[in-house]
């Protein structure tokens, strides 16, 4: 038991580790890249940011979520909270949330370029503007695992581990009755679950206004920095939406199996259909953030605001 014990607060504190050693590199990088005092420099420099920030989030969230799934039944004795299963239903989850931390690292150290002089756009961004369908269907994903999570605990057994077996009145005339079939998303994994949807759509909405209020980067015309936003909103829904819709489609698989297993047929088959839709759109939609988009077509920069002379 010591034993177990130690080798879950080993893991918790291997996965703080990496989160802190992501966002230390990204503090790093940021503070030491000082491009030159020319647009293409501080373009290129601003892009090689955003690409490392999204490549070292992806890596962290899927050490964490794989330290966690690893785990199986629990950290050491406790199991969290005495639910087998419950870490490797959060990984996911757990995982998205690190990411989102790492990104959020990413978005307060863009690099500066070497000057005294610097010029860039003051118009404020919005979110909708950045990314209006991903976060449209992040919230669907969400507000689709939230409704499913409740219907699976208010079907539960007594446990909230099983499913009760349908009864039928062949099975009775045969000597058939009772039992439940498991494991079954229940209040003990609906609870823990709901709160960390919701904690990745909340998390994921925070890093989304740093995209859209962080000041613009220095020396860009205004298009190349509102695709760098673009770019930024892209990682972020990316990430969450792996995470949640991940999340939601192995809930809704593994409801649906046990459903069908208890004879609940109808109820089985709508689960799995619904849980391979959600887990194929979302890991197409993490797949389409991380393609990267073509750069805006050189040119002079719009008219518009513009700060100049800021030291």
């Amino acid at each position: 038991m010591a034993a177990a014990a130690v080798l879950g607060l080993g893991l918790v504190l291997a996965a703080g580790l990496v989160v802190a050693l992501l966002a230390g590199v990204l503090v790093a990088a940021g503070r030491g890249a000082r491009p030159d005092d020319t647009p293409a420099a501080t373009l290129v420099a601003a892009r090689q940011h955003a690409a490392v920030a999204a490549v070292l989030a992806l890596a962290g969230g899927v050490v964490v979520a794989l330290l966690l799934v690893s785990q199986g039944d629990g950290l050491g004795p406790v199991r969290l909270a005495g639910v087998p299963g419950l870490p490797a239903a959060l990984g996911p989850l757990a995982g998205g949330l690190v990411a989102l931390a790492v990104l959020a690292a990413g978005e307060r150290t863009w690099p500066r370029p070497v000057g005294t002089v610097r010029t860039a756009s003051l118009r404020r961004r919005t979110v909708a503007e950045l990314a209006a369908r991903r976060r449209r269907l992040l919230g669907g994903t969400t507000a689709l695992g939230l409704a499913c999570l409740a219907v699976f605990a208010l079907t539960a057994d007594a446990t909230g581990r099983a499913v009760p077996a349908l009864i039928t009145s062949e099975a009775v005339a045969q000597g058939y009755g009772g039992g439940a079939s498991g494991p079954y998303p229940g209040a003990p994994y609906a609870l823990p679950l709901s709160a960390g949807l919701l904690a990745v759509a909340v998390v994921a909405g925070v890093v989304l206004h740093l995209v859209a209020r962080r000041p613009a980067v220095a020396g860009t015309r205004e298009e190349d920095d509102l695709a760098l936003r673009r770019t930024s909103a892209r990682s972020v829904l990316g990430v969450a939406q792996l995470a949640s819709g991940g999340t939601v489609g192995v809930v809704l698989l593994v409801a649906g199996a046990a459903l069908l297993r208890s004879g609940w047929l109808l109820g089985g088959w709508a689960a799995v259909a619904l849980g391979l839709a959600v887990g194929l759109v979302s890991l197409g939609a993490a797949a389409t953030a991380c393609i990267p988009r073509p750069a805006p077509a050189p040119g002079a920069a719009p008219a518009g605001p513009r700060a100049g002379a800021q030291r």
